[in-house]
């Protein structure tokens, strides 16, 4: 017998095709019919007429691995008809984990919610504490490469032997792969050759290279050459994460549309490679990546500390020409503080605000609140206006570009709901079908959903995911049309999205009628050659 039957939905079925009428059965985990049978019985029936019924949303680029532990119930996404996130992306995973890196990793986690200690090392380890908790959507993982070198630096010995040693258990742990984050942090230190030593590794397994790239910006074309060197070097499946480039940022006129040429040449030439983009001109970033090596080569508490020196401040001032480079030319306006465990009263402001309230200016602001963090100047993140609007919409549109919001997890009180007081968090998957699609006609809603959904899940291997057929996990969602299209989703909103009026996720309801139910059926997904 059918557990859940939803009569006569308008079904977009995650293929890119058009939608159709049917009703849909759930048994435990899978779907077992989609068709017209008005015989079919179930123990419970749904009527679904007017409805709008597609497979769970996948976040191809999530940041979640940092929120989970403290926001297991998802709640931000899974409002949102999210039921899968691929995580562990640009290079910043919480495993590995050397030991006395323990309180360092502990006070990361506490800024997004976490009030536990830390007591993992391995990347398994990691991946058992997580998952034995319970999740309420499925989580696929990358391990981070700055997790792999800082693991590595601490232990000793050779380093990309000792990072090739970590790189494998995790794979063997069930890593999609592994991602790096090139801009900053032990990414910035990495030379090719060691991420070509790692993708060799990878390319043993099968797996995958997402990247955030060393550049966006006057050095795109570079970035780029380095991803696919990179990629080529193991043979592997890659995701070019976020490729956009950052309003005025010294980027040439076709910089952008010459690196999506180089994509397309590559994806023809048969590597399978794709890029994805973000919902919004605004988005995360951390504020570490505005310093330079020589300031950070000591470690952050270190950092911290210097800043405090007049001298020092100068120093960075004038040797400050990287990441959000439209700060190095005074756009401090476009960039608001979000993250900042040793000030949070300042969590939300701009950095003009911040320097008038204190009577600075947005340099020693920014000064400040570094200084102030320590140790924990890793967990300090910025949002910022980072992208023109025609870019945003010319990037989701594009046919080799998936769709992920970059962000993480949140809910509405607590730590992460004073950390989190923008759309993106709460609307950003939505931003896509009801402003993008619904309302903009940056492209259809079957294509948007499907950018979502089953491309997401082909290009990762999550089987059996991202579909509405005969035979997949039961990940879907039933959504309000009219609530799609009428909502917002430009402004905070004052309670969870509602448009995703029932969200299953393994054939377990973890919304219904809009409010949340608090099961956590997720599960973690394994590469697809892990058994």
């Amino acid at each position: 017998m059918i557990d859940v039957l939803i009569r006569g939905a308008s079904v977009i079925d995650g293929s890119g095709a058009p939608p159709f009428l049917a009703d849909i059965g759930i048994t435990r985990e899978r779907i077992t019919f989609v068709g017209r049978d008005q015989g079919a019985r179930a123990a419970q029936e749904i009527d679904a007429a007017g409805l709008l019924l597609t497979p769970g949303l996948i976040d191809p680029h999530s940041h979640s691995d940092w929120s989970i532990l403290g926001n297991r119930d998802a709640l931000s996404t899974v409002h949102q008809g999210v039921t899968t996130e691929i995580v562990g992306n640009c290079g910043v995973t919480y495993a590995p984990i050397a030991e006395g890196d323990e309180e360092t990793a502990r006070r990361a986690l506490a800024a997004f919610g976490y009030e536990g200690e830390v007591r993992w090392h391995s990347f398994a380890e990691l991946l058992s504490v997580v998952h034995g908790g319970g999740t309420a959507q499925n989580l696929a993982w990358f391990v981070g490469h700055t997790g792999l070198r800082r693991a590595a630096e601490r232990e000793g010995g050779d380093l990309v032997v000792t990072m090739e040693r970590h790189l494998q258990e995790a794979l063997e742990a069930g890593a999609l792969g592994f991602s790096s984050g090139l801009e900053y942090g032990a990414g910035r230190n990495a030379e090719t050759a060691e991420l070509e030593a790692l993708a060799r590794v990878a390319g043993r397994h099968g797996a995958m290279y997402a990247s955030h790239i060393r550049n966006r910006d006057a050095a795109l074309s570079e970035a780029v050459e380095e991803f696919f060197r990179v990629v080529h070097a193991g043979g592997l499946r890659a995701q070019l994460s976020h490729l956009n480039v950052r309003h005025r940022t010294g980027a040439s006129d076709g910089a952008w549309a010459e690196a999506v040429s180089r994509l397309e040449r590559e994806r023809r030439s048969g590597v399978d490679v794709l890029a994805d983009m973000t919902p919004y001109p605004d988005g995360i970033g951390l504020a570490a990546g505005l310093l330079p090596e020589w300031l950070l080569s000591d470690g952050e508490q270190s950092a911290a500390d210097a800043l405090r020196d007049p001298e020092v401040r100068e120093r960075v001032r004038a040797d400050s020409d990287r990441y959000w480079r439209f700060v190095h030319s005074g756009q401090w306006d476009r960039v608001r503080l979000a993250v900042s465990p040793a000030t949070p009263e300042w969590e939300g402001l701009t950095f003009p605000e911040i320097a008038a309230a204190n009577g600075t200016d947005e340099w020693d602001a920014y000064f400040d609140v570094i200084a102030a963090s320590g140790a924990d100047l890793g967990a300090v993140q910025f949002m910022g206006a980072l992208f023109a609007p025609d870019h945003v919409a010319e990037a989701v549109g594009h046919d080799l570009f998936l769709l992920g919001v970059d962000g993480f997890t949140s809910r509405r009180d607590g730590t992460l709901g004073a950390r989190t007081p923008h759309p993106l968090f709460f609307h950003g998957y939505q931003h896509f079908l009801s402003h993008h699609a619904l309302r903009a006609g940056t492209l259809t809603l079957e294509s948007a959903v499907h950018k979502m959904t089953g491309a997401v899940a082909a290009h990762f291997g999550l089987r059996d995911r991202g579909r509405v057929v005969e035979g997949a996990f039961a990940d879907l969602v039933l959504w309000d049309q009219r609530l799609l299209r009428d909502t917002d989703t430009f402004v905070m909103p004052e309670r969870y999205a509602t448009a995703a009026r029932h969200v299953w996720v393994n054939g377990t309801p973890v919304v219904t009628n809009g409010a949340r139910t608090m099961h956590r059926p997720g599960n973690r997904l394994e590469r697809a050659d892990v058994t």
